[in-house]
């Protein structure tokens, strides 16, 4: 059974849809699908080119944002996926082959505009714990912080005040 694990209000996570497991994301409510796995990646599962239709066809905004496991914690790579929060219609479904790659993704973004103990705590109330990775989230967020640059985008500073990163509740 394809399983999707909220992770607030706004996002969830998932594994790697099949043809017939977009009509139960549309089901589920999401209006969008955000997939962050790379095409060519090993294993058997639906190419970019094959999945964005059959979102489409259930009425699902569909986008693209692939990330390798290595090199999750690139400063572009944690940006094309924040800018893919923020110009996505919510709430979001985000996969990955498992779900873990999407969870690390949105703690990154969340630390960014939020404390990382919080966004850890979302992540395990949601079943997925990522407190190893403690560290790695605060050096990122404050790499990003330290930029002046950083702040001036309208989008992104909605994007810490919204519901897509946390501090509701996903019930």
């Amino acid at each position: 059974m394809f399983e999707i694990t909220p992770i607030t209000l706004e996002f969830a996570i998932g594994p790697q849809p099949t043809a017939k497991d977009f009509a139960a994301v549309r089901s589920a409510g999401y209006a969008a699908v955000l997939n962050v796995r790379p095409d060519g990646e090993n294993g058997n599962y639906l190419a970019s080119s094959d999945a964005r239709p059959l979102a489409e066809n259930q009425g699902l905004t569909y986008a693209h944002s692939p990330s390798n496991n290595h090199a999750l914690f690139e400063t572009d790579i944690i940006d094309r996926f924040e800018r893919a929060l923020t110009e996505l219609p919510k709430p979001i479904f985000a996969h990955c082959k498992s779900g873990t790659r999407t969870a690390i993704l949105w703690a990154l973004v969340a630390s960014r505009h939020r404390e990382t103990k919080d966004v850890i705590a979302d992540l395990r109330d949601a079943g997925q714990e990522i407190e190893f990775l403690e560290d790695e989230l605060r050096e990122s967020a404050a790499e990003v912080k330290g930029s002046l640059l950083r702040l001036k985008d309208d989008a992104l500073l909605s994007l810490g005040r919204s519901k897509l990163l946390g501090g509701g509740r996903r019930d």
